[in-house]
């Protein structure tokens, strides 16, 4: 069997710089350049939501990225969620440190992904903190004792090896465990708004 592939030296930084309510302060923090970006904003529209809408028109899958802490889930909706290698098997995901969800990752905790179908945009908006009475309640399976959302275009369960500091988000590296997919089609979001995929005949 081959040797297991190890993480590049400038990817191994030191337990310290993570701290008990996801990743803590770094080395980073200090030298955070203050340039303003060019985001085309010459309206007087806020540089934040013009880069938040310029960042919209990329087109992705909608998930819901889960962990458990005793008989408690936790949930919340994500589209940053990417593949990274497929040897060894890695995913990331890209959680805001403001979150519950930030604090409950660290090295070591597993978390799941469910990769919601074109069904599912209420459980989107569950998971996004705008439950209503309307809204159906998520009812999960538990794998590796991790709960994944049922009827899920796709299931990850990964194992987190790795946390880095991105600005206001906290980056999760995680080594997959555990992955199926289900036939069906996927639900998108793009400009602010869930679509569907286009059929060309």
């Amino acid at each position: 069997m081959p040797d297991a592939v190890r993480p590049p030296a400038e990817f191994d930084f030191p337990l310290s710089w993570t701290g008990p309510e996801g990743i803590g302060a770094s080395p980073f923090d200090e030298f955070a350049e203050v340039e303003t970006p060019d985001v085309g904003s010459d309206d007087g529209q806020d540089l934040a939501l013009a880069l938040r809408r310029t960042l919209g028109m990329f087109a992705t899958g909608v998930t819901v990225v889960t962990t458990r802490r005793g008989e408690q889930v936790h949930g919340m909706t994500a589209n940053a969620f990417m593949s990274v290698s497929l040897e060894p098997p890695l995913v990331l995901i890209s959680v805001d440190r403001r979150t519950k969800m930030c604090a409950l990752l660290h090295e070591g905790r597993r978390y799941g992904v469910s990769v919601l179908c074109e069904t599912q945009a209420p459980l989107s908006e569950r998971f996004a903190g705008r439950a209503g009475e309307d809204l159906p309640e998520p009812r999960f399976e538990l794998v590796r004792d991790t709960p994944l959302v049922q009827g899920a275009l796709a299931h990850f369960v990964a194992r987190v090896e790795r946390s880095y500091w991105g600005g206001d988000h906290s980056l999760f590296l995680g080594r997959v465990e555990y992955a199926r997919h289900h036939k069906g089609t996927p639900l998108l979001f793009h400009g602010g708004r869930y679509e569907r995929l286009g059929h060309v005949r």
